[in-house]
């Protein structure tokens, strides 16, 4: 059948995704976190586990706090947006810390906040509601390192069992820590078939880095994506939603973890991906998906950016810092090196031009640096990265008081992809 190019619009969401796929009870079950959460734990489906509910203020006043330890999150069961929702950790019974500003909160002002929840302060239709208690997400340190604060998480499309578009949601400074684009959240599009970041949305314009970091948004290796697909599917099978947004946040113990599932998923995904929802969904229409795993497979042939179909899952993805051998006339030498995408040329320590014996080079270069700007003198070598043998011409300088002699810039990793979540010390 022809395949619409044109960006799926809300009309054409709600009337050709929505309304033919989406039941009224489940539309009315996917509003409902704590339904939700209900359904995702009979049909083990992984997400944070629940503490406590309250359907009355009665309740809330019976509740014994001091059972309650450590870190929870307060939720809203038909809140919307974000809002409602309250982080509070270092909690000994009697009061605790606000995530986020570390402001304190009284067990009289989390019961106040409960309140407000059953109230209906919160709901889509601002008719009393449910509250509850879950535990909180220990974001995964490969998540973590991309933003200052907040939990990032992972936005899915699924269509029918097949994975139909991602994205990563980033908090930033301007979201205060919520992964809501609106509220000024970085959307960041994931290829389908490897799990690799490819673009991203800033209020609705392309950016190149991660606010207020050198880190590319490009490259960026998404952990045990095949994972995240598989319950992904699984959520929106028992949702009985044909046609769901889930969000997944990955914890560092308990992998991926299902959220919530929407019914009605916002369309910035597209705007993340700069690709079209309608075309892709088009081009499944009709097809019989006789299970996940064939869904899947599906979604990784058809929907894959056609610059990483040829990229293995790990072999040309750099850690930042990675073992590099550098090949000189007196030897070569293998060194720990930071892979910066930050700097445009590689430099080296002058300590290792003698040892090596590198081929001085007439080529100089002018270096901005902490100190400022200076030209630095060049040598001509070949180093060794995974593998792979690239020639180089590099500057060099006394680098004895940085942490690695050595920094391999972006002009020498073409055809490579960096995961900037690897801490030095996960490197070896």
């Amino acid at each position: 059948m022809p395949v619409s190019k044109l960006a799926l619009g809300m009309n054409a969401r709600n009337y050709l995704y929505i309304r033919p796929n989406n039941r009224r009870g489940a539309k009315k079950r996917a509003d409902n976190k704590l339904l939700t959460k209900r359904r995702l734990v009979k049909n083990d489906v992984p997400t944070p586990k629940l503490i406590a509910q309250f359907h009355a203020h009665r309740e809330v006043r019976s509740f014994d706090w001091s059972s309650l330890k450590g870190s929870f999150v307060l939720k809203p069961a038909r809140g919307y947006g974000g809002s409602g929702i309250t982080v509070v950790r270092d909690w000994n019974g009697t009061e605790g810390r606000r995530l986020g500003g570390g402001h304190p909160i009284t067990l009289e002002e989390l019961e106040a906040e409960i309140f407000s929840i059953i109230d209906g302060a919160y709901s889509l239709d601002n008719l009393p509601d449910l509250a509850f208690l879950e535990a909180r997400v220990t974001v995964a340190a490969s998540m973590r390192k991309l933003a200052k604060r907040g939990v990032p998480d992972l936005r899915i499309i699924v269509y029918n069992k097949v994975p139909i578009m991602a994205m990563l949601r980033l908090p930033t400074s301007y979201s205060h820590g919520k992964a809501n684009l609106h509220q000024g959240a970085m959307g960041i599009g994931i290829d389908m078939r490897t799990g690799i970041t490819t673009k991203s949305v800033l209020y609705g314009e392309e950016e190149e880095f991660i606010p207020g970091t050198k880190t590319k948004v490009r490259g960026i290796k998404i952990p045990r994506w095949n994972k995240v697909l598989k319950i992904a599917v699984a959520a929106q099978e028992c949702s009985r939603l044909g046609f769901a947004g889930i969000d997944i946040v990955l914890d560092e113990e308990r992998g991926p973890l299902v959220l919530e599932t929407n019914a009605r998923p916002g369309l910035q995904i597209q705007l993340a991906n700069g690709d079209s929802l309608r075309t892709r969904l088009e081009r499944i229409e009709g097809m019989s998906i006789p299970s996940a795993d064939y869904g899947i497979e599906l979604a990784r042939r058809l929907f894959a950016e056609s610059a990483l179909t040829e990229i293995p899952d790990t072999e040309h993805i750099l850690n930042v810092i990675e073992k590099v051998t550098i090949v000189g006339p007196n030897g070569k030498k293998v060194v720990q090196a930071k892979i910066d995408t930050g700097a445009y040329s590689t430099s080296v320590d002058e300590s290792l031009v003698h040892e090596l014996g590198l081929e001085e080079h007439d080529e100089t270069k002018r270096i901005r640096s902490g100190v400022g700007e200076e030209l630095r003198s060049t040598v001509k070598f070949v180093m060794r990265i995974r593998g792979k043998d690239i020639e180089t011409v590099a500057s060099y300088t006394d680098r004895a008081h940085m942490t690695y002699p050595m920094i391999v810039g972006r002009c020498d990793i073409k055809g490579f992809l960096v995961d900037p979540a690897k801490a030095p010390d996960e490197a070896f």
